[in-house]
């Protein structure tokens, strides 16, 4: 399925061909798809969503045991020892960890028992070693324990047949704990998908390499491998690609195999070196755009063979505002997640952020926490160009359609890309 759209090709701006950010932003997340499951080992399937429900095979834990080093003993025995009248136990053998106990526990006897160990049968509490004190083979317990003192019953954490992790969950460090305790060693994930990134333009060369006078550094490869790494895609970096429709259809071909989507920069907007236009455009298969927003207006969208393809801007402010507004929410949903969107605050701004009427505004912000409210501060220009203003912020401020101006001392929607700040003392 491909975004319908306008192709702004020639003319002025038209602001009536614009389309809400909200109206693409649901177009794209009906087009993807959420990955067929696959099996994986634990440590290949953190961070990825269970694609079923995992129920406990056996009571977890197995076997009851002891919680501290000590004796295991008959609660009824000990039911009167004290400090001064202590009781004493004849110590029928040992009970270690890891193996079956030596010995069982009679009346007036006592096993000898650490920390982890299963408790021997006819024991029914711990005596902790603290409150014993030990002669050749005798115990002398100080004080009395109730029944179920120190043992941790069997299936206590969980009992068989139990849910251990409903589908849906991300997989994280407790979740792989418990699996792994449980006895499964791979489960059914949602695997994450495996990203292309290509970048366009004849100007551009890579970082490390002599950049002579004209050419510019590939920045938008690096933007999104940082953004794809922090969503949990797999990114590959394809390269830059030359302003040649030939060329960039080759790269794309290239890939289609080991590509579950493919983001490439520049060549979407109004010019004549608009490679990914003069690719796919004829073809069908991506629609080039205009969003009603700032920056990141102009963007391409659609299937190769079924494999979303995003066509983004080349300015690298407005590359990651479209990767924040469109292709995470859409990576999250191929990885079967729920939770798609940033999280939006409301923040008091600090001085004017103005934008054009007619579209969005997504201005870089500090955001921090002062006097029991959230905060927000410009961290600098808006151009599209510069990057450096991303990097000192950790929201986006957002003046909608219809307000020029978001007026210094006045509260707005911020999406928070990163952790916030607290200033509070």
């Amino acid at each position: 399925m491909s975004i319908s759209g306008t192709d702004p090709s020639h003319g002025h701006e038209d602001t009536s061909a614009m389309r809400p950010v909200e109206e693409v932003q649901a177009a794209v997340l009906a087009s993807v798809r959420t990955l067929s499951p696959i099996e994986l080992h634990l440590q290949e399937a953190y961070g990825c969503v269970l694609a079923g429900d995992v129920t406990a095979e056996l009571d977890m834990p197995a076997f009851a045991s002891a919680a501290m080093d000590g004796f295991a003993v008959r609660a009824s025995d000990i039911a009167t020892a004290s400090t001064d009248d202590p009781v004493a136990l004849r110590i029928a053998g040992r009970a270690p960890v890891g193996r079956m106990p030596e010995a069982t526990v009679g009346a007036g006897e006592a096993v000898r028992i650490a920390t982890g160990a299963p408790i021997p049968a006819g024991a029914d509490c711990i005596a902790p070693i603290e409150h014993c004190e030990v002669r050749d083979d005798v115990v002398r317990v100080l004080r009395s324990f109730p029944e179920g003192s120190s043992i941790r019953p069997a299936g206590q954490d969980a009992k068989a047949g139990a849910l251990l992790v409903p589908a849906g969950r991300r997989l994280s460090a407790p979740e792989l704990g418990l699996l792994a305790s449980s006895g499964h060693a791979s489960v059914l994930v949602h695997p994450r998908p495996r990203v292309v990134v290509l970048s366009t333009g004849d100007e551009l060369v890579g970082p490390g390499r002599p950049a002579p006078f004209g050419k510019v550094r590939d920045a938008n490869s690096f933007t999104l491998y940082g953004g794809l790494r922090d969503a949990g895609a797999v990114p590959y970096l394809g390269g830059i690609v030359g302003d040649e429709a030939d060329q960039l259809k080759e790269a794309v071909l290239g890939f289609s195999t080991r590509a579950d989507m493919f983001i490439s920069s520049g060549g979407v907007s109004v010019g004549e070196r608009d490679v990914v236009k003069k690719a796919f455009f004829r073809r069908g298969d991506i629609d080039f755009y205009r969003v009603a927003m700032q920056p990141g207006m102009p963007q391409g969208f659609g299937m190769i063979e079924d494999t979303p393809y995003f066509g983004l801007p080349g300015n690298p402010v407005s590359v990651f505002v479209s990767f924040e507004l469109f292709i995470r929410p859409a990576l999250l949903k191929m990885m079967g997640r729920r939770d798609i969107f940033r999280p939006v605050i409301w923040a008091l701004v600090e001085s004017d952020i103005t934008g054009p009427r007619a579209k969005t505004m997504f201005q870089r912000v500090r955001v921090w926490r002062e006097k029991g409210e959230w905060r927000a501060a410009s961290t600098g220009p808006t151009a599209s160009n510069l990057l450096g203003t991303v990097v000192k912020a950790n929201g986006l401020a957002i003046v909608p359609v219809g307000t020029e101006t978001a007026a210094a001392g006045s509260r707005v929607k911020v999406m928070v890309f990163r952790a916030l700040e607290d200033e509070e003392s």
